[in-house]
C-alpha cells in the first residue's frame, strides 16, 4: 500500500468518524465559537460571496474539463479521463454522505448564499479540494501553491456566510483531499501498469 493510498483511506475514516461523532454528541462548542468568529468577515460579505461563487459548480466544471483537456493534449489521456472520474465519484459520494449524516444546515445567522441541500460534510469545501489538488498532483505540483489557499479559503467562506459548520467544511477538506490522494495514486498505477 503506498503512502498516498494510507493517506487517503485514513481521511475517509476520518470524515465517518467525525460524522458519526456529530451524529452522537450533537454540535461542538467549538463550531459555536469559530462561527462566531467568523460572523465578523460578513462586513467583507462580496469577498467571501465571491470565493464561493469561484468553488460553486460552473466555474469547478468548466476548470476541471479545461485541465481534463489539457492532459488529453499532453497525450496523458488516462489522466485525463481518470480526473473527471474521480470529481464524478467525488461529488456522489458527497451527497450519499449528506443523506446519510442528515446534519442541518446552521441557523445562527441570515444564511449569505443559496443552499439546496444538507450540511455534512460540506460540498464546495469537498469538491474544490479534491478538484484543485488532484489538478495540481496531475499536471505540476508547484499548482499547489494555488490550490490549497484557494481550497481553505472557498471552505472558509462557507462558514462565514453562515452557510456550514466549521466542523462541516473539515469534514468536506479531509474528504476532497482524500480523493485527491486516490486520484493521483491511480494515476501511479496506472502509469506503472503500462510500463510493464
Amino acid at each position: 500500500m503506498t503512502g498516498k493510498l494510507r493517506a487517503a483511506l485514513i481521511l475517509f475514516a476520518a470524515v465517518l468518524a467525525l460524522g458519526i461523532g456529530l451524529e452522537v454528541g450533537g454540535t461542538p462548542a467549538v463550531d459555536f465559537w469559530l462561527s462566531r468568529l467568523a460572523a465578523a468577515g460578513r462586513t467583507q460579505s462580496g469577498v467571501w460571496l465571491a470565493l464561493s461563487t469561484i468553488g460553486a459548480g460552473e466555474i469547478r466544471a468548466a476548470v476541471g474539463l479545461l485541465a481534463a483537456a489539457f492532459l488529453w493534449f499532453r497525450s496523458r489521456g488516462r489522466d485525463a479521463v481518470l480526473l473527471l472520474v474521480v470529481a464524478l465519484v467525488q461529488s456522489g459520494t458527497n451527497s450519499a454522505l449528506k443523506a446519510l449524516f442528515a446534519r442541518v444546515r446552521p441557523e445562527l445567522y441570515t444564511h449569505l448564499d443559496r443552499t439546496f441541500d444538507l450540511s455534512y460534510p460540506s460540498g464546495h469545501a469537498a469538491q474544490n479540494a479534491a478538484l484543485y489538488l488532484l489538478i495540481a498532483l496531475l499536471i505540476d505540483r508547484r499548482l499547489l501553491w494555488i490550490a490549497v489557499p484557494l481550497a481553505i479559503l472557498i471552505g472558509c467562506s462557507r462558514v462565514v456566510l453562515g452557510v456550514h459548520w466549521p466542523t462541516d467544511v473539515l469534514g468536506g477538506w479531509m474528504e476532497g483531499v482524500g480523493f485527491a490522494l486516490l486520484g493521483a495514486h491511480l494515476s501511479q498505477r496506472l502509469a506503472r501498469r503500462s510500463l510493464s
